[in-house]
């Protein structure tokens, strides 16, 4: 029997810093990434349409700089923004 608590599954997701918003995961080939939306959001029907199409998903209530902006809502990778190559679409 294999080690559940060893198994890639149970492990911290990984974070890779990209250039911009991925299309499709580089990890797991799911798309769409999903947008990270941080903060505390007002219930809306349009963001739970988008949690369910699983193009948002919620980061909590803490915001700080160099938290990840994306996420695969598959395998649970997250992307962050590579600083040096700020490009200010898709967010």
């Amino acid at each position: 029997m294999k080690d559940k608590s060893l198994s890639e599954e149970y492990l911290e997701p990984k974070i890779i810093t990209v250039k911009r918003k991925p299309i499709k995961c580089p990890v797991c080939g799911f798309k769409p990434v999903a947008t990270i939306l941080y903060g505390e959001p007002i219930y809306s029907p349009q963001l739970c349409k988008q949690m369910e199409e699983r193009t948002v998903t919620l980061g909590g209530c803490c915001i700080y700089p160099g938290k990840p902006r994306w996420e695969c809502t598959k395998c649970k990778t997250k992307f962050s923004r590579d600083t040096e190559f700020y490009i200010d679409e898709d967010d």
